[in-house]
């Protein structure tokens, strides 16, 4: 059986539960826990850090904030276009790559457009 074609535009992506995009200052982060055992026992016994902090850049921060659940892409990328302006015309591929980069490390899951 063939599988059935997805178009990404009309996908919603949403963070998993245990991420979260935090501000400090200026500064914006993807703060993700470090559950694997190895990052356990170097927690327990060379006192690294619980949580690892991915610095996120302007574009990237609103992005992830916007991942609420209920805006597809298209949407998202209204939003990118209205944020940041679109003079080269790639802000949907710029947004797709991005979200594809941080979909390839696990952290996103995908939701189906609702059918009207």
């Amino acid at each position: 059986m063939a599988r059935k074609k997805v178009n990404l535009i009309d996908q919603i992506p949403v963070l998993k539960e245990k991420l979260q995009v935090i501000d400090e200052g200026e500064n914006s982060f993807l703060v993700i826990e470090r559950k694997n055992p190895i990052e356990k026992i170097a927690i327990r016994f060379f006192k690294q850090p619980a949580f690892r902090k991915i610095n996120l850049d302007v574009e990237g921060a609103f992005i992830l904030k916007r991942l609420d659940g209920i805006k597809n892409v298209a949407e998202l990328e209204v939003d990118f276009n209205e944020a940041f302006g679109n003079e080269d015309e790639m802000s949907l591929a710029r947004l797709v790559r991005f979200l594809q980069i941080v979909d390839s490390y696990g952290w996103l899951k995908w939701k189906n457009k609702p059918q009207n």
